[in-house]
């Protein structure tokens, strides 16, 4: 009998300036100007986590 072992796959999570997201908004089913609005307050050259970015639109989407 084969036993197999459970790999927790913990690659590392996606960072790009503030023009690649916007440029990838579709991937968030979401819209340029939405992703503008939620990262206005990044650098141009800051990179920022995918994760970050998620937050970021659903609190626009929100409106708070």
């Amino acid at each position: 009998m084969t036993v197999r072992k459970e790999r927790k796959s913990e690659a590392p999570e996606a960072k790009r300036t503030k023009q690649k997201w916007i440029e990838s908004a579709a991937s968030f089913k979401a819209e340029r100007f939405e992703l503008a609005g939620a990262l206005f307050d990044v650098k141009d050259n800051q990179l920022v986590a995918e994760s970050d970015v998620k937050r970021r639109l659903a609190k626009y989407k929100v409106g708070e």
